[in-house]
């Protein structure tokens, strides 16, 4: 299991900070999306590295999966382009 450094969890706080700031991220149709990158910024900024919890704060399948590549992320079991890169609807 590769340890995330500080430098590469802020790096995908910044990342993911900018994504929920795109105006598409508003629309309904990406509700799911913006609900997982939420909860995502609070996985790494706690730095959380289970699944407890998730399931209870996501309501959606997509949602969730976002949650968990966030965990993923901090266990670098997935990178930072995967997790930062969910595409949104237009």
């Amino acid at each position: 299991m590769i340890i995330r450094t500080n430098l590469e969890i802020d790096r995908a706080i910044t990342a993911i900070s900018k994504r929920l700031e795109d105006k598409a991220m508003s629309k309904a149709c990406n509700a799911a999306v913006k609900e997982g990158y939420t909860e995502a910024l609070a996985i790494l900024r706690e730095q959380r590295n289970g699944y407890e919890g998730i399931a209870e704060r996501c309501h959606t399948i997509q949602g969730r999966a976002i949650a968990v590549l966030a965990v993923d992320f901090l266990r670098g079991e997935c990178n930072k382009k995967v997790l930062c890169n969910v595409p949104l609807k237009k």
